[in-house]
């Protein structure tokens, strides 16, 4: 069985936090960097808490992609892609790619959809735009077999979860049917960032 580690974000804390144990057991993953907001605060999500956190820097970057960690594009802006024009699409999924290779001299080859909110044509738009993968929230729909070779079926770990709960996402056993609904209604629930954001 492969497993592949992968952040969304690109938060700081991973550099701090989950880069040094990864590094103990040469285990290298994936980051999906939002571009705009490279060694800034997260200011395009809802702060409930008043609370902001650090993107990871270049330099941290260039740190874990020279570790072995794979970049990938999580867009400019962490926009939802569903509803938005052609040049929009473009600039969050070309523009990004495009900027991640020139800044940090890597190949591109897979786009995490914020939010997790994945349809066709953002998948034909990223098959055109060169990425081999789109990574998205949809497991029902993965665990039918009802989806776009283009299209990563991931499973989402939570602060909320137990090793137990993580073990049943990973063997994709017993208990794994309720892992699929738990992820559905968080997915779900993170839509409150995109009204809270409408409303400002």
């Amino acid at each position: 069985m492969a497993i592949a580690i992968t952040f969304d974000d690109g938060y700081q804390n991973i550099y701090e936090y989950a880069f040094p144990i990864l590094e103990e057991f040469s285990a290298p993953a994936t980051v999906f960097i939002i571009t705009d907001y490279i060694g800034k605060s997260n200011d395009w999500d809802s702060h409930l808490g008043w609370i902001h956190f650090r993107h990871l820097n270049s330099a941290e970057i260039v740190k874990l992609y020279e570790k072995g960690w794979e970049i990938g594009s999580h867009g400019k802006s962490h926009r939802s892609l569903v509803g938005l024009k052609t040049d929009e699409i473009w600039m969050e999924l070309a523009h990004s790619k495009e900027i991640l290779e020139k800044k940090f001299s890597c190949r591109v080859r897979y786009f995490a959809s914020p939010f997790g909110k994945v349809n066709h044509r953002i998948v034909e738009a990223a098959r055109q735009y060169g990425y081999s993968g789109v990574c998205g929230f949809y497991p029902f729909r993965y665990k039918k077999g009802i989806h776009n070779q283009m299209e990563l079926g991931r499973m989402a770990v939570y602060l909320t979860d137990s090793l137990s709960s993580i073990e049943a996402k990973v063997r994709n056993g017993k208990g794994f049917r309720w892992q699929m609904i738990k992820q559905n209604l968080i997915n779900f629930c993170s839509n409150a960032t995109l009204a809270a954001k409408a409303l400002k």
